[in-house]
Parts: structure tokens; C-alpha cells; sequence
């Protein structure tokens, strides 16, 4: 329905005039207030729409964080037991230990059994073993070692004594020769008849000695010692030794101390024999023109 508005004509305080509708229908018109009378309703009061609040008001200087919390941790683990999962089966690592290093011991049987120390080779070789087996240390092999050499000096020596056993010349009751064979220096006495003074050695330890009525190139006619117990040097031995020969032939056989084809030498101990205990003189009369035959008291 459309409604036309006129200009007001009436004055002030007047009501306004009332005009006909242009037509009349079945329904009576609607009245409407003046709109300077305040006749209008007030318009209805609603409640503002629904604001959601947020979940909480985070602080200017905190950090954003989940509205969900933190997510559930995992029960501790028992006690006794890793949190980093089983143990290893092959244990923790073992840090390494120093070298127990070499047995001194083992060391020492090894210099006595190469240098012919048979005794202290053997003692030091079953003390190192002993103590190799308690401490771990290594030098087994070098204790072995030094007790083999020991065996092997001790087998040698055996040897050599029955050889010489067998190849010593047989002497009767009175001590001379009576059958040919090797003697030791040290067991010469006055009267043997002896060879081989003539080779070009620095030592002798044996010597082949005959019967006095064979062939020979020396006879022993004197042995002594020299006094003090302190070395007192080579020239000096040398000195007391020629001079202690000469003084005794003499003595010995009167006829060989002007007989020409006759010459004096003599065995003396050297400073490592001294060393040892052996201070004993050995005086040949050797002859000048080759082997003789037959003793010089006789």
C-alpha cells in the first residue's frame, strides 16, 4: 500500500486535517500515530550474539602452547633395569691394562744357560716359570729356553768326562803311566812323558801323555805353586815360573841342566785360571831335536 505525504498547512497546535482515503475497501484503514507524538515502539532489546572465548589468554611473553597438554609420559622402568633397553650381552668394555711385562728371572736363565752358568740358569728358569704362572707376565719362553741350554751344557759335559774317562791313561800303583792316553794338566806329576807341547795353543787342558819308554816330546819333572793370593801380573808369573823350573832340574836330573838338546818350558796359570784358584806350576824338559825315548833320571 503506498502513502502520499502532503505539506502541513495548518498552524502550530492544530490537529492536522483528516482526509479520506481515496478508496474505501472492506477493511478499515490502519491509524498511524503522529511521528512527533512518540507513539512508535521502542525497537526490541536482543542479547549481543554468542562469542566464543578462547581457551585461555596466553601472556604477552609466554610462549604459544597446545591446549591439548603435554602427551602422557612412559612409566619409569623397573628397578634394576637400563631405560636405554636390555643389556648388552657381551658385558661392559674392559679398558685396557699396562703390559705386565717380561719376568727379569727368565731374562737371567737365558744369559746363565747360553754363558754355560748351569746352576743359576736352572734356579732362575724354575723361579721365573713359577712366578709367570701367578703374575701373568710374559718370558715363558725365555725361562725354557735357558733350562734347555743348562740341559744341553750338562749333556756336553757328560760327554766330554766320559770320554775322557775312556781315553785317560792308566797309571799302576806307584803312579807312573802304563798305558797311553789324554791327562789333564792339572793331574801331571814328576816323571810323566808327554806330547803335543808343541802345538800352537794359548791354553792347554789336556795333553796326550805315553809311557816314558816310548816316544815323547817332554818330561814333566817339577810342579809347584806360586805364593799370594792376589794376581801379581803376568811378567811376574812368567818371572816365578822360569826361575822356580831352573831352580829345580837340578834336583830332578843333574846330567839335563848342562845337556844341550834339553830345554826348560813351563805351564803357568793365566789371570782367568787364577781367578779360579789355580796358582800350580808345570815344568817340561823338553827336547830340542824332536821326541826321545827313555826318562832323564835314567
Amino acid at each position: 500500500m503506498l502513502l502520499a505525504w502532503h505539506p502541513v498547512t495548518s498552524t502550530p497546535g492544530e490537529p492536522a486535517p483528516q482526509y479520506p482515503p481515496p478508496s474505501a475497501g472492506p477493511y478499515p484503514p490502519p491509524q498511524y500515530p503522529s511521528p512527533s507524538a512518540g507513539a512508535y515502539p521502542a525497537a526490541p532489546q536482543y542479547p549481543p550474539p554468542y562469542q566464543p572465548q578462547p581457551p585461555y589468554q596466553p601472556g604477552p611473553a609466554q610462549p604459544s602452547q597446545s591446549p591439548y597438554g603435554p602427551p602422557p609420559s612412559a612409566p619409569p622402568p623397573p628397578y634394576g633395569q637400563s631405560p636405554y633397553g636390555p643389556p648388552s650381552p657381551y658385558g661392559p668394555p674392559v679398558q685396557g691394562s699396562p703390559s705386565p711385562g717380561v719376568n727379569g728371572f727368565a731374562i737371567a736363565s737365558l744369559i746363565f744357560g747360553i754363558i754355560g752358568g748351569i746352576v743359576l740358569s736352572v734356579i732362575f728358569g724354575i723361579v721365573a716359570l713359577i712366578q709367570i704362572r701367578d703374575r701373568g707376565q710374559r718370558g715363558k719362553g725365555l725361562a725354557v729356553a735357558g733350562l734347555v741350554l743348562s740341559g744341553v751344557w750338562v749333556l756336553v759335559i757328560g760327554i766330554a768326562i766320559v770320554v775322557a774317562f775312556i781315553g785317560a791313561a792308566d797309571r799302576d800303583e806307584s803312579g807312573q803311566i802304563t798305558t797311553g792316553g789324554t791327562v789333564s794338566v792339572f793331574s801331571l806329576k814328576p816323571g810323566d812323558c808327554v806330547n803335543g807341547i808343541n802345538e800352537d795353543v794359548d791354553e792347554f787342558v789336556t795333553l796326550p801323555a805315553v809311557p816314558c819308554a816310548e816316544p815323547h816330546e817332554a818330561e814333566v819333572f817339577a810342579v809347584f805353586d806360586l805364593d799370594g793370593d792376589t794376581w801379581p801380573g803376568d811378567d811376574k808369573v812368567l818371572a816365578q815360573a822360569e826361575q822356580g823350573c831352573l831352580d829345580r832340574l837340578g834336583s830332578y836330573s843333574p846330567a839335563a841342566v848342562d845337556d844341550e838338546s834339553i830345554d826348560v818350558i813351563y805351564l803357568h796359570p793365566t789371570h782367568a785360571s787364577w781367578r779360579r784358584g789355580d796358582h800350580g806350576v808345570t815344568c817340561l824338559a823338553a827336547s830340542v831335536d824332536g821326541k826321545r825315548t827313555g826318562s832323564l833320571r835314567d
